[in-house]
Order: C-alpha cells, then sequence, then structure tokens
C-alpha cells in the first residue's frame, strides 16, 4: 500500500468515529449558580437535579395529523436534559422540524372561572413533524441518554 492508500483508510476510519448527531454531547441542562447554593466553587456545573438518569420512562407517542401527515411526541425525558437542545439535535439528525410544548405555563390566564378538574401536567414534551418513533428511539440509545440494556424498560414506543 502506498502512503495515499494508507491516509485515506485513515480518513474513513476516522469518519466511523465520530460521535452521533454531529458532535452533539452535551445534552444536559447545566446551573451556572450551584456554587452559591452548595457554598463553594465544588458545585460549580452540576446538573440542577440529582436524580438518576431515566429514573421514568420515555414515552414515544404518534398522532395523525391531516390525511398522511403525522406528529411524533417525546415525553419523560427527565430534567437532566435541556428540551431545547434534545430539539435541535433530533432536528439535525432527522431533518425535520419540531417543537417544545410545555403544559406548565399559558393556561392560567385564558381560564379566570375555577373548574373541577385536575390539571395534568405533561412537563416539557418535544413534537416532531413525520413519524420518527424508529429514529428517536435509536438516537436516544446512540447518545447514551439511555443504556442499551435498560432502553427495553425505560423506553416506551406506542402506536405501532
Amino acid at each position: 500500500m502506498s502512503a495515499e492508500q494508507t491516509t485515506k483508510v485513515d480518513a474513513t476510519q476516522a469518519k466511523k468515529k465520530l460521535a452521533p448527531a454531529g458532535g452533539m454531547l452535551n445534552l444536559n441542562s447545566r446551573d451556572p449558580f450551584a456554587d452559591a447554593e452548595t457554598g463553594g466553587p465544588s458545585g460549580a456545573g452540576t446538573p440542577i437535579h440529582e436524580e438518576p438518569r431515566g429514573s421514568d420512562k420515555i414515552h414515544i407517542r404518534i398522532q395523525q395529523r391531516n390525511g398522511r401527515k403525522m406528529l411524533t411526541t417525546v415525553q419523560g425525558l427527565g430534567k437532566e436534559y435541556d428540551a431545547k437542545k434534545v430539539l435541535k439535535a433530533f432536528k439535525k439528525e432527522f431533518a425535520c422540524n419540531g417543537t417544545v410544548v410545555s403544559s406548565e405555563d399559558g393556561d392560567e390566564e385564558a381560564a379566570p372561572e375555577p373548574s373541577n378538574k385536575a390539571k395534568t401536567n405533561f412537563g416539557q414534551v418535544i413534537q416532531l413533524q413525520g413519524d420518527q418513533r424508529a429514529n428517536v428511539r435509536e438516537f436516544l440509545i446512540s447518545t447514551g441518554m439511555v443504556a442499551a440494556r435498560d432502553a427495553k424498560e425505560k423506553i416506551q414506543v406506542h402506536g405501532h
């Protein structure tokens, strides 16, 4: 093999070793003022919530819109991940559009009369255009957000 052929082989091997989602690794939300709460600089940069990763199930659902149009929703990612950063990675990886919907805000001023129904809080829900169920599941496993051995218990894919 010539030197040119070995560099081509090395370049193709280097491409295979790239991180998934175009190098998007930092999906955790960080608290820049954590040292003020702990009383020292040792707590700086720690996650806001110290819950174990993936303590609840992640639900991936699909909704029919108009005709053949689909909407994929991802719920239950956990507080340690910033939903906007995860959405940005999803949009880049799957070449689709999406949004983050939060059920915590907005409806307080819209309904001034008291209602007897208890309000359900779904937290932050990621909505993606198209049927992205399999893609989202593979992304969560490949980026390490959910361990491969725990994926069966932690990720619930609805509607197949």
